[in-house]
């Protein structure tokens, strides 16, 4: 635990100069609170250890293979842009085409989750990165995840006694899909088979192609199979490539009853989060970033009102609890501005006007983050009392898409409740028995 400490320290260290240590949590509370991830990539979240092995396994190549080599040249601590920021995912992506490597990152992923207290997750990622025509199909690639995490899931709740007396939540998880905004055919072997298939069509209207196929082959194997999948989502390069391409996909999910939440705002702004909330019904926002920025609209937008514009649609998030994904050290890592000054980070004003709001990593290896790491830099950097973690602690289990019954998640919520003040009853010395 020691060690775990003083790692937690250094990463948050680099977003932390200058700011006090919020003493109300100390690193202990913060591990052992039970809490969400409802925002992961899985192929950001590879063990670096396990990147370079398999690389080595499949003959992939990489600029190195020494840890903190790889460190300095490739998953750094800074990048000067999201697209910089997302040239990482094709070392990661590379490795990732085969079911064994897929079921194996899986079952580390949900280990290093449940490891650091995190009793529910979200993983989330593009199945057709992943695909090999003729060798690996999207539905192999979503069974090969889906064992990996059960099986991690599985061991975790058969070693807790809480759990195993129904005095504690189990652990759980839920898959989200991703469609890409915006690909070409050097993206994977799918998607120069897609591109080769559908190459006298539009561009927008293939990328909408994919995302619809992507979505149809989801709903079948969750509805046939029971796999957890709960959401579509689509991830990849905003600017330029609206979600509007992707409104049958959504609309579908829709009417499927399956949940939607995309990525939105966060390297564009209000109009790009207008859309996501109202053509494709987005229950969940990933990032947010550029909520507020009533500065940062197309050129050629017709929006007269600016203000009236972005008021209006933080009224209609905050009213119907869409909740915001925020990840913070990926922002501060893609936007230099809010680097240079952290308290430019939205987070705070979300807070203020009430929104709903969760914590999440993002991407644990190309992020270098843990959710312990993000909810020490929240607490730090904004000053949260113990009123607004367990404000966005409860919220991130509260907006999750988690499978089953609404009663049962209701009872899950009990347990996550009485496991939270347990907890804070061990660690915190005041008067107050718990917030709840």
């Amino acid at each position: 635990y020691n060690e775990y400490k003083s790692y937690l320290r250094i990463m948050a260290s680099r977003f932390l100069k200058g700011i006090e240590t919020n003493k109300a949590f100390p690193d202990e509370l913060i591990r052992l609170i039970p809490k969400t991830d409802l925002h992961c990539h899985l192929d950001g979240s590879l063990r670096l250890s396990t990147l370079i092995e398999l690389s080595k396994e499949q003959g992939k190549e990489l600029p190195s293979y020494d840890e903190a080599e790889l460190r300095k040249e490739v998953f750094k601590d800074f990048y000067n842009s999201l697209d910089e920021y997302l040239k990482t995912f094709a070392f990661l992506s590379a490795v990732l085409q085969d079911k064994n490597a897929l079921e194996r990152v899986s079952f580390e992923f949900a280990e290093d989750c449940y490891s650091e207290g995190v009793r529910y997750f979200e993983v989330r990622f593009a199945p057709h990165l992943h695909v090999i025509p003729g060798e690996l199909s999207v539905e192999e690639v979503l069974i090969a995840v889906n064992k990996g995490l059960q099986r991690a899931t599985d061991i975790f709740n058969g070693i807790d006694e809480d759990v195993q007396n129904g005095v504690a939540p189990e652990y759980k998880y839920g898959i989200i899909v991703c469609g890409m905004r915006y690909f070409n055919e050097h993206f994977s072997p799918f998607y120069k088979h897609f591109c080769e298939m559908f190459k006298f069509e539009k561009k927008k209207k293939m990328y909408g192609i994919a995302t619809l196929q992507l979505v149809k082959v989801a709903v079948h194997l969750r509805d046939t199979l029971g796999i957890p999948i709960v959401a579509l989502d689509i991830a990849g390069s905003e600017n330029g490539f609206p979600a509007i391409d992707h409104a049958e996909a959504f609309q579908y999910a829709h009417a499927h009853h399956m949940n939607k939440t995309i990525h939105a705002g966060e390297a564009y702004g209000p109009e790009s989060i207008f859309q996501a909330v109202t053509t494709c019904y987005a229950e969940r926002i990933g990032h947010g970033l550029k909520m507020f920025a009533k500065d940062f609209f197309h050129p050629e937008t017709p929006v007269v009102d600016k203000e009236k514009y972005v008021d209006d649609i933080i009224r209609f998030i905050a009213n119907r609890r869409i909740c915001i994904e925020v990840c913070l050290s990926s922002n501060f890592q893609t936007d230099p501005k809010i680097r240079e000054n952290v308290q430019l980070h939205p987070l705070k004003q979300f807070l203020e006007e009430k929104m709903s709001v969760s914590l999440n990593t993002d991407n644990r290896l190309v992020t270098n983050t843990t959710m312990c790491d993000e909810i020490r830099l929240a607490v730090d950097i904004y000053e949260l009392n113990k009123d607004e973690l367990w404000d966005i602690i409860s919220t991130g289990f509260k907006r999750s898409f988690m499978p089953g019954s609404y009663a049962d998640k209701r009872k899950y919520l009990s347990k996550m409740k009485a496991l939270y003040n347990k907890v804070l009853a061990m660690h915190v010395n005041d008067k107050q028995e718990g917030i709840i």
